[in-house]
């Protein structure tokens, strides 16, 4: 796929997106386009934060609780994990256990282990553990596949 990117210096920015074939990959492109990036509301103790998904390593469900883990907070968010990870996974976020959706673009390095889980090494240090039932959608997504029907 080609890409060209053009700064001008006036008018209204615009995006021109052209295509012989609808694919799975440009339909993601415009859905992720039209939707914007989303911002996440969380509390920590008495503040509540707006963090961008990028910013955000993982979310985890604890006591029927949610939260969303950064470099520097941990914020409880009022969604489930289901809907967390529904709506972030054109930002990166792939359901990894029972009670964790990871962001894949924090992922540094993976390893596997016994009884087919993946342990993925996380660029601030922390180590999360995908589970044996998602490893197999994990690796179609490290080489960029597509989920089988």
């Amino acid at each position: 796929m080609k890409v060209t990117i053009q700064q001008t210096g006036e008018g209204e920015d615009e995006i021109i997106l052209r295509y012989r074939e609808m694919t799975p990959e440009i339909s993601s492109l415009i859905h992720l386009l039209r939707q914007g990036t989303p911002v996440i509301t969380g509390r920590e103790g008495e503040r509540s934060y707006r963090v961008a998904p990028g910013d955000i390593y993982y979310f985890e469900s604890v006591d029927e609780r949610l939260f969303a883990y950064t470099r520097t907070h941990t914020l409880q968010v009022c969604m489930t994990l289901s809907e967390a990870q529904e709506r972030l996974e054109n930002h990166g976020f792939f359901r990894c256990n029972k009670s964790m959706a990871l962001n894949l673009n924090h992922i540094e390095s993976v390893k596997s282990e016994l009884g087919s889980r993946i342990n993925a090494a996380l660029d601030n240090g922390e180590h999360v553990v995908i589970s044996r039932h998602y490893a197999k959608r994990f690796r179609e997504l490290l080489r960029g596949g597509e989920e089988d029907a």
